[in-house]
């Protein structure tokens, strides 16, 4: 497969994507675009998703499901860590990077997506070229833990067509694993009063774009739950999730 200096990563808008890029992907992308940028018959919750489409600060690569999952990520990887240096480059932007793990997958029910995902973010942890933030515990039943990779803390949740009724955590016809540098949300923070508001707008959005009650694990106005791998991949049915996390996060 024929890739770019910059590897399989690309921008929103209408910037070409690399050389190889898998019709699937190609495909999975408009998909998740129409997502974000639709508006009927109500706009996708999260504004700064759609915001973010709409000024190609959305950022993609894909993982093939079909082909050797060590290759797959190292590639993945790669990117990761270069998204990571453009959103240290850009501090004042808000990019995201969305992973594309497809081809389309006609029998996948909701655990074989959970598996999946949670592979994936292990494949990537054991991938990581660190270090890992002093500042951030590796026991992810710590309040104060994050996913990190090259030594950012991330935010990152997964979306899949098994969700079903809970339509947010729908993006496409395959697993979509977003991840955003936890720097871009110092502004926007429980403690702040610019967060608090965009806390309550999108979860007004929320109930209007879906009939399922709000997560059990998603936290209050004024910050996340305590254990943030809760969020990640929460239940359908928004119930609270017990046991441990299923990735083991070592220091690097």
């Amino acid at each position: 497969m024929s890739e770019t200096a910059t590897g399989r990563l690309w921008a929103g808008g209408e910037e070409a994507a690399p050389s190889g890029t898998p019709s699937w992907a190609l495909e999975e992308r408009q998909r998740v675009r129409g997502t974000l940028l639709g508006g009927h018959p109500t706009p996708y919750p999260c504004h700064f998703g759609s915001i973010g489409e709409n000024r190609a600060a959305n950022h993609y690569t894909h993982w093939d499901l079909r082909r050797n999952s060590a290759s797959e990520a190292e590639a993945v990887a790669r990117d990761l860590g270069t998204f990571v240096g453009m959103q240290r480059a850009l501090p004042q932007e808000r990019l995201s990077l969305l992973i594309m793990a497809g081809p389309p997958e006609a029998d996948g029910d909701f655990s074989w997506y959970r598996d999946r995902f949670w592979h994936i973010l292990s494949a990537l942890h054991e991938r990581d070229p660190g270090p890992w933030p002093a500042h951030v515990p590796d026991d992810p039943r710590d309040p104060k833990w994050e996913f990190t990779f090259a030594g950012e803390p991330l935010f990152t949740f997964g979306t899949c067509p098994a969700y079903g009724p809970r339509r947010s955590r729908t993006l496409g016809e395959c697993l979509v694993i977003g991840v955003q540098c936890r720097s871009v949300f110092a502004s926007i923070s429980g403690s702040t009063a610019a967060g608090r508001a965009a806390k309550k707008r999108i979860r007004r959005s929320l109930a209007a774009y879906e009939d399922v009650p709000l997560l059990a694990d998603a936290g209050d106005g004024q910050g996340s739950t305590a254990e943030k791998w809760k969020q990640y991949f929460p239940e359908i049915d928004g119930g609270p999730l017990s046991g441990k996390c299923p990735v083991r996060w070592e220091k690097r």
